[in-house]
């Protein structure tokens, strides 16, 4: 909680991808070529760092062949998803959710007891993280989620 996060995201497709985050601006802190810029059928622009203010956005672009590095400071406890806006790769998973400062998120709100029971009727557990365990322990999920890690940047 409250540390300076930095994603990378790769497009090694043609076309273009815009991302939006929910919950966060981001700084857009590099762009450049990704991959094997010779079988680019386009000229790629030249890797650019920001200046000295890097502009904030809550959705960037991410141009064909390209990637970009963005930085938010992780002050927002939540569950925020970061998606492509062509609603068809969502589908396919080109998208995340960040979940930041679980532990202040619990002291800050309450699940109501309603939604507590219908899972428990359902089977569903009431406790843990998103698999029912504690910690890391995300065995159990369904195979179509892929949990990834991001390090501070701090």
């Amino acid at each position: 909680h409250l540390d300076v996060v930095e994603v990378v995201i790769n497009n090694p497709e043609r076309v273009d991808h815009t991302f939006h985050f929910h919950g966060h601006n981001v700084q857009v802190i590099e762009t450049g070529p990704y991959g094997n810029s010779s079988t680019i059928s386009r000229e790629p622009v030249a890797h650019q760092q920001s200046g000295p203010w890097p502009m904030w956005r809550d959705t960037v672009q991410v141009r064909g062949f390209e990637f970009i590095r963005v930085r938010f400071r992780a002050d927002n406890p939540g569950v925020w998803f970061m998606h492509c806006h062509l609603s068809w790769h969502e589908y396919n998973g080109v998208a995340v959710v960040f979940i930041e400062a679980p532990d202040v998120l619990q002291k800050q709100q309450s699940v109501p007891k309603e939604m507590v029971d219908m899972c428990k009727r359902q089977g569903i557990p009431t406790q843990g993280n998103g698999a029912g365990n504690q910690g890391f322990d995300l065995s159990g999920l369904p195979p179509a989620i892929y949990p990834i890690s991001v390090e501070s940047a701090n």
